[in-house]
């Protein structure tokens, strides 16, 4: 079996197996998510929380699964080193691992594949997402209230993600937002979703790659092909930002477009061609 071939057999089969398993959050009860999420949370606090506490400026991102939102942070944001990265990849991960550990999804990680092997357990990612999401949510409002300099990696591609972060910032005194958005069009997000996974199947033989559910991307796009919802989300945040009625004083959309930097907009906007952006909280004002 060719390569390609053998690739795209195993993702099908794969994709319509995972879609047949309970989420995670059906396998527990309230009292147990609600452990799982407050056991989560500390690890990764413990394990990623080195970070500095000026508390003024939050990093987000925005963009489709698939865009290269990850990738990108080290380049546009200077101080990526010096932050949180509140990263949900990181919590499936962890997550992953814990049900291997509690014997869940066994039937389902003895399932054979096209390709000769079985599921692994990165590649129950789409089973872990809500409570990932809520142990990444309980993460924010702890780092939040601590003042700690964060980046929170999301797609927005709801925009009540914008409204319930608007809110958060409030309850927590930051004044500056910065928003690297991320767009690839819908084919290349798909092709890159599925490349990023086999890779991780094929090098990580024990935990496998991750998974992203192709509905999940097209979720992030409008049915008339126009620049994805998470584009859209991200530039009416700042709209309404500069409306005026919220707490933050400056904001900053760096957007890239397949990874290149093509719009620049700081309070006052600025020209594409700069060596980077600005570094968050640099407190251009806008007129």
């Amino acid at each position: 079996m060719h390569t390609n071939e053998a690739r795209d057999d195993t993702h099908r089969a794969l994709i319509n197996t995972i879609r047949t398993g309970p989420g995670l959050e059906s396998l527990l009860s309230r009292g147990d998510q609600r452990r799982l999420v407050r056991e989560v949370s500390e690890w990764y606090l413990d394990s990623h929380g080195r970070a500095t506490h000026n508390g003024s400026c939050v990093v987000v991102t925005a963009g489709p699964p698939g865009a290269g939102k990850s990738s990108l942070l080290t380049s546009a944001i200077p101080d990526v080193a010096d932050r949180l990265v509140i990263d949900p990849d990181i919590a499936k991960a962890y997550l992953a691992q814990w049900c291997v550990n509690h014997d869940l999804y066994g039937e389902l990680l003895s399932t054979g594949l096209p390709d000769g092997g079985t599921i692994k357990q990165l590649e129950l990612s789409p089973l872990l997402q809500t409570m990932s999401t809520e142990s990444c949510n309980t993460v924010r409002r702890l780092a939040l209230a601590a003042h700690t300099d964060v980046v929170v990696e999301t797609t927005m591609a709801s925009p009540a993600f914008g409204e319930r972060l608007l809110l958060s910032l409030a309850k927590a005194d930051y004044d500056k937002l910065v928003i690297v958005s991320v767009e690839v069009d819908r084919d290349t997000a798909q092709s890159r979703a599925v490349d990023r996974w086999w890779q991780g199947r094929q090098e990580n033989l024990d935990q496998g790659g991750r998974l992203v559910l192709p509905e999940t991307i097209e979720a992030a796009y409008p049915p008339d092909g126009r620049s994805s919802l998470c584009r859209q989300n991200a530039r009416a945040l700042v709209n309404t930002i500069r409306a005026g009625g919220t707490v933050i004083d400056t904001v900053t959309i760096a957007e890239y477009d397949d990874r290149a930097l093509t719009r620049l907009d700081a309070d006052r906007p600025r020209t594409v061609g700069q060596p980077s952006p600005p570094t968050p909280g640099d407190g251009t004002q806008h007129q």
